[in-house]
C-alpha cells in the first residue's frame, strides 16, 4: 500500500475524513432526519463495529488523511463512543481529531473526550429559546445542550464552535443574538445555509441566503476577517471589534465551495461518499466482509476519489438522497 497523497481528478488533495459512527440520534430535527424511520438507516447488524472503523481510518491515514471528524447521527449516542474515539486518536498519521455533537450528552464526558485527544468540538444549536428548541428538535433537551456547550468551553478543547442552521420564520430572528454571544465567549458561532440534503425535507420558503445573515450580524458592528486555519473548512470567519470569539458564515447553497473541497465521508454502515450531495460511492463494509486486503481497499478508495465530481449536484438535479442523519453532515 503506497503512501502517495490522495488526490482527485481536479488536483484536490483529500486530507479530511468525516466518519459517522452512528446514524442514531436522541433528537428528531426535521431537516436532518425524516419523521418516519428511513429505509436507508442502518440496522444494528449493518453498523460498522469498532474494529471496522479503526481499520478503515488506519487505511485512510496511510493515504494521507490527517484530520478525522466523528459525527452521527449523534456520535455520543453510540455505546462505547468515548473508548472508540480514544483508540482512533492513537492511529498513526491522524494529526487532529474533532467531534460534531448536539451537546445534550456532552457534559458528563467533555473532559474525558479532551483527554482522549479530541481537539475541536462543534455543537449543533439552532435556537436560544427552549420553546423553539423543542419545536425544532422534537425533544426538551435545551438545558442539557447549553450545559454541554459550557462544559466544552471549560474542558480544554482548542476550539469550540456552535453550528446554527438559519431558517426563515424559524430562527432567523435570533441571528444577532447568537452573534452577540461571540463578544463575551471564546467560541466560534457559525451560521449555515439551510441545505437541500434530503428530498422532501427542504423548503425554499425557509431558505435564508448567507448575504442576508451577514447583513444582520453587521448591525452589531464591522466584521474583521480572521486568519484562515489549516483544514479550516468552508466557513468565512470574522471577529466583531473587541470580541473574544468569532462568527462564521457557511454559504453551502448560494456559493458552493467545491473548488476547495478536501473531504471524504464514511457512513455508519461503511459507505464511502466523496460528496455530501452525491450518492454512495463505495461499499467499504462489503469489501472488508468479503476478505479484501488493506491494499485492495486503498486502491478502491483511490479509484473512487479520482472520479470525485468537480462540483456537487443539488436535489433539483438528483433527488435521491440519504437523510443527513445517515450521512453525518
Amino acid at each position: 500500500m503506497t503512501n502517495e497523497p490522495l488526490v482527485d481528478g481536479f488536483n484536490r488533495r483529500m486530507e479530511y475524513l468525516r466518519v459517522s459512527i452512528t446514524d442514531r440520534c436522541n433528537l428528531k430535527c426535521a431537516y436532518c432526519a425524516p419523521s418516519v424511520t428511513s429505509s436507508s438507516r442502518a440496522s444494528s447488524c449493518d453498523m460498522l463495529q469498532d474494529d471496522d472503523f479503526l481499520r478503515l481510518i488506519n487505511v485512510f491515514a496511510c493515504l494521507g488523511i490527517r484530520k478525522v471528524r466523528l459525527t452521527g447521527g449523534e456520535p455520543l449516542a453510540r455505546r462505547g463512543a468515548v473508548g472508540l474515539i480514544e483508540r482512533i486518536g492513537r492511529i498513526p498519521g491522524v494529526m487532529e481529531m474533532a467531534l460534531t455533537t448536539n451537546g445534550t450528552g456532552l457534559k458528563p464526558v467533555a473532559e474525558e473526550l479532551a483527554r482522549a485527544g479530541v481537539a475541536r468540538v462543534n455543537i449543533s444549536l439552532d435556537t436560544l429559546s427552549r420553546h423553539k428548541y423543542r419545536k425544532i428538535t422534537g425533544r426538551d433537551g435545551f438545558n442539557r445542550a447549553l450545559e454541554g456547550f459550557h462544559a466544552a468551553l471549560s474542558a480544554g478543547f482548542s476550539t469550540v464552535k456552535v453550528n446554527t442552521v438559519v431558517m426563515a420564520g424559524v430562527n432567523d430572528d435570533e441571528v444577532e443574538e447568537f452573534a452577540r454571544l461571540s463578544i463575551g465567549m471564546k467560541a466560534q458561532f457559525r451560521f449555515i445555509e439551510f441545505m437541500p440534503t434530503s428530498a422532501g425535507l427542504w423548503s425554499k420558503e425557509k431558505f435564508v441566503p448567507m448575504s442576508e445573515v451577514k447583513r444582520l450580524v453587521e448591525k452589531l458592528g464591522p466584521l474583521i476577517p480572521a486568519s484562515r486555519r489549516q483544514w479550516g473548512g468552508p466557513a468565512e470567519v470574522y471577529r466583531l471589534a473587541n470580541a473574544q470569539g468569532e462568527v462564521g458564515f457557511i454559504s453551502a447553497v448560494s456559493r458552493h465551495f467545491c473548488a476547495d473541497c478536501n473531504r471524504l465521508r464514511i457512513t455508519s454502515s461503511g459507505k464511502l461518499m466523496t460528496c455530501l450531495f452525491g450518492g454512495e460511492d463505495l461499499d467499504l463494509r462489503e469489501m472488508m466482509r468479503s476478505g479484501s486486503t488493506d491494499a485492495q481497499i486503498a486502491e478502491a478508495i483511490r479509484h473512487a476519489v479520482i472520479n470525485k465530481n468537480a462540483v456537487r449536484s443539488l436535489p433539483e438535479e438528483n433527488e435521491t438522497r440519504l437523510a443527513m442523519a445517515c450521512v453525518g453532515g
